[in-house]
């Protein structure tokens, strides 16, 4: 069977794919993070602790910061 060379993955390609890995990792942990809090947001809901509102902006800028995606800073709440 001859080897298709064009169907090898390089080491910059494999290094490309276990980064969009983690990013799609650290994303759905973003999204459940956000949702773990989206009901202060609600109108009806009860007022939100102090700094839900910026905890969740830096939920959302996750995707800015320097280390992205295999070295994050998660925010606190």
């Amino acid at each position: 069977m001859p080897i298709k060379w064009n169907t090898l993955k390089t080491a910059e390609q494999k290094a490309a794919e276990q980064l969009e890995v983690l990013a799609q990792q650290a994303r759905e942990k973003r999204d459940q993070l956000l949702k773990e809090t989206d009901f202060y947001m609600l109108q009806d809901a009860p007022p939100a602790p102090a700094g839900v509102t910026e905890y969740r902006q830096a939920l959302r800028d996750i995707t800015d910061q320097p280390g992205w995606p295999d070295n994050i800073e998660w925010p606190n709440l």
